[in-house]
């Protein structure tokens, strides 16, 4: 039972993380949108695509 709680919360937590989308442009226009949202800005370093 306490191996199937765990790997639904697994689950869930992928779903979540899944549902990010992620903002195509420069920094500025990131920075700008996300000052009018009042958000952080998560910058991606390695990534390949």
């Amino acid at each position: 039972m306490k191996k199937a709680l765990v790997a639904l919360a697994v689950l869930v937590l992928a779903a979540m993380a899944s549902a990010q989308t992620w903002f195509k442009g420069t920094l500025d226009q990131a920075i700008a949108k996300a000052r009018t949202e009042k958000k952080l800005v998560l910058l991606d370093f390695y990534s390949s695509g």
